[in-house]
């Protein structure tokens, strides 16, 4: 199976509509996802791979619908974020940025924003003083799961959407972190207008905005004079095997909405493997970290896990023996909106665990997680999309409080 993995380099921002409102002109304001979804770049390289194959190929041609089956095999296997400062080359473990942890809080300080970062970490329920979930049924398995408590009081802060990777790698091990500096891309608004000549005037309907997230922009550390940093979309995909096109892609890609170019910079798969710091001891408790959202059948609920004698018991990828999930720290769920390049339709909206969400396992027969099988989770996928890249989790360690009277 051919692997290509590069660097997606966008230089005029990304815009990529989250389905409030397909057609821009109708609605007068496009909004546009924080950051690229795994579908939405797996969906641009589909289309540069199918340009690719008909200039490669001589008298391949295809119908959008052909394109849409023969670009099937096209899969997005890996994708993180990447900062570096402009320029800096090359691309390497240092500069990949993860989804902040929703076990971590940001809590503020007596004097300034922000004090410190707490560890938000499961407690077993007190017998007769749980609160009840509001579920659509009776399920003891859920409302058996353990609840996250603050250990001290305080005002919780915005968190950041990205981590660093000494700090993703920093909290695993179950270190504190420092109060980590404010990194994300900004968005921006550009303005859409086209005027009527005949009457100097704005043509109806014409008249609209659109949210672009900027990936390149000015950032200043501290005092310091301020420097450019450039954002990009580090993957790794596959392509059909009989079908495979050489040096894929060859140029630009489009992405996103009005498919703005985005320039392409080779890695080696080295870019995505565990990192050496990474260097864990053997855990009686196991957290799981989303890296991207997760697709499950049943919400939030990962795929495998059923009820036994009111605990949710299933497997996971990598790891010896049944596990028991004991908490689950999961944000508002995720609505994505696509649309149909063929029928010119949206497709069906899908529900995702967003990316950051945490799970908490030990297991079952009370044995350790070895840290083989901790290193071995180092973006293994979970559930279900695995050619979109959904589902890839950062494994963390994690100790069980003790059982009342032990």
């Amino acid at each position: 199976m051919s692997q290509d993995c590069f660097v997606l380099l966008p230089r005029d921002g990304l815009s990529v509509k989250d389905g409030r409102g397909w057609y821009t002109s109708e609605v007068g304001r496009g909004h546009s996802h924080p950051w690229p979804l795994p579908t939405t770049v797996r969906g641009a390289l589909r289309a540069a791979w199918g340009q690719d194959l008909m200039t490669t190929q001589p008298g391949v041609r295809m119908t959008p619908a052909e394109w849409e089956q023969r670009s099937a095999g096209v899969k997005l296997t890996r994708f993180v974020a990447l900062r570096r400062f402009f320029a800096e080359s090359p691309f390497e473990l240092a500069h990949r940025m993860w989804p902040f942890p929703a076990d971590a809080v940001l809590v503020g300080a007596e004097k300034g924003p922000v004090g410190r970062v707490e560890h938000l970490l499961p407690h077993r329920p007190a017998a007769g003083r749980s609160a009840s979930t509001l579920g659509p049924d009776e399920d003891s398995a859920r409302e058996g799961l353990w609840h996250p408590r603050r250990v001290s009081r305080g005002k919780p802060s915005t968190a950041p959407r990205f981590w660093s990777e000494a700090e993703m790698v920093c909290w695993l091990l179950g270190h504190d972190v420092a109060v980590p500096q404010e990194l994300s891309p900004e968005q921006r608004t550009d303005l859409h207008v086209s005027i009527d000549p005949s009457r100097q005037t704005a043509e109806d309907s014409m008249l609209h905005s659109r949210q672009v997230v900027e990936l390149l922009r000015l950032e200043r550390e501290g005092e310091k004079a301020p420097r450019a940093v450039e954002w990009a979309l580090g993957l790794c995909c596959e392509q059909p095997e009989r079908d495979a096109v050489r040096g894929f892609p060859s140029g630009v890609l489009g992405l996103g909405g009005r498919r703005r170019l985005t320039d392409v910079e080779r890695v080696t798969p080295d870019l995505f493997a565990c990192p050496p710091e990474f260097k864990p001891k053997a855990s009686k408790g196991l957290r799981l970290v989303l890296a991207t959202p997760a697709c499950f059948a049943r919400g939030w609920l990962p795929d495998g896990f059923a009820r036994d004698a009111g605990l949710y018991v299933g497997s996971l990828p990598k790891v010896a023996g049944p596990v028991v999930l004991r908490a689950a720290l999961v944000p508002r769920a995720q609505d994505v909106s696509a649309w149909d390049m063929v029928k010119k339709e949206p497709r069906q909206t899908r529900r995702w665990v967003p990316a950051g969400a945490v799970y908490f396992f030990e297991k079952q027969r009370g044995d350790d997680f070895t840290a083989e099988e901790l290193r071995a989770l180092w973006l293994a996928s979970w559930g279900g999309g695995h050619e979109e890249a959904l589902g890839q989790v950062l494994p963390g360690v994690w100790t069980p409080p003790p059982a009342s009277g032990a």
